[in-house]
């Protein structure tokens, strides 16, 4: 993933439009993450188009554009509608076929529902746009249950913080753990808590439940090799079915979970010893905690305790 395009439809909403633009359109490769050759489309290049909070922004490049992207980021309208022209239609095709992803943020899945891109797929969706989105789609899973869907190629969030959560989870997923802490800290003033992608349409439900056991046994050996076995599968089989399902490897996706598990421990229980948090969290040694700390968050487990559990902010 080198090149983005923002997709713009006939109204916008800005902060989602802003979130597309901090993430891929900041040039960070100083801090290890990749230049994105970025640009914001519509069918109207040089038109401006009008925002729901009063401003207006004026898109340089046309359709066309969409055909260098590595990804197509679809802002959200100003508000939900069922109409999306045959060209931009097309265009969204088009760009799935050549093998792009697409991504859309809150009420933009309306935009890719209505071009028929969505059907038979699983989506997340704010609760607000929920009924609606089952209503006017009804060949379309939808769940506002979870933050984002990654049913790759097609990816969907929520909502404005669930689309932040969604594009760190792709820098992720294509850069790697500190591309996406790098640019965690260029937006954010503290470690951001990322959430776990929902497994998309071609739900595994062995896999599944294979996850819920895991998250409920860190503190155990998670190696692919224990993983494999307790799924009945091959490792190369696992590997393959696993990252199917999550969009992630098994690796990373257990490590995920563990530095989260210990972020939960540091914040809840201050008298908790950061040994202690580590094994419970399924590291090593806090040697290790304290390794992954710093690479993710720039910090120490005790430095993040002291700024994030509640009883050091009062």
């Amino acid at each position: 993933m080198r090149n983005v395009a923002v997709l713009m439809p006939s109204t916008v909403r800005p902060f989602e439009l802003a979130v597309y633009c901090e993430v891929f359109g900041v040039d960070r490769s100083s801090q290890g993450v990749p230049r994105f050759d970025f640009a914001i489309c519509s069918e109207r290049p040089g038109v401006p188009v009008p925002t729901d909070g009063g401003l207006h922004v004026t898109p340089t490049a046309g359709l066309d554009r969409l055909a260098a992207a590595d990804l197509v980021a679809v802002a959200p309208p100003a508000s939900p509608s069922r109409e999306v022209s045959p060209a931009v239609a097309a265009a969204l095709h088009a760009a799935v076929d050549r093998g792009s992803r697409v991504v859309a943020v809150c009420s933009a899945a309306f935009l890719l529902a209505s071009a028929g891109l969505l059907d038979g797929r699983t989506v997340a969706a704010h609760w607000m746009h929920a009924d609606r989105l089952r209503l006017w789609f009804p060949r379309v899973t939808v769940d506002e249950s979870v933050p984002y869907v990654d049913d790759d190629p097609i990816l969907t969030s929520a909502g404005t913080a669930a689309g932040i959560d969604l594009c760190l989870h792709l820098i992720r997923k294509d850069n790697g753990a500190a591309a996406a802490a790098a640019v965690e800290r260029g937006m954010l003033t503290g470690p951001y808590r990322t959430a776990a992608p929902a497994l998309g349409s071609r739900r595994d439900d062995g896999i599944g439940q294979l996850l819920d056991w895991a998250l409920g046994n860190l503190h155990e050996d998670l190696s692919i090799d224990v993983l494999a076995r307790r799924a009945f599968l091959s490792t190369r089989s696992f590997a393959r079915r696993f990252r199917a399902a999550t969009g992630t490897t098994p690796y990373a996706w257990v490590l995920e979970q563990r530095v989260r598990r210990a972020q939960e421990l540091l914040e809840t229980d201050p008298a908790m010893g950061v040994e202690e948090a580590a094994g419970r969290a399924g590291f090593s040694s806090a040697a290790l905690l304290r390794q992954h700390f710093q690479r993710r968050f720039g910090c120490s487990p005790s430095e993040y305790r002291s700024r994030f559990a509640p009883s050091s902010r009062g």
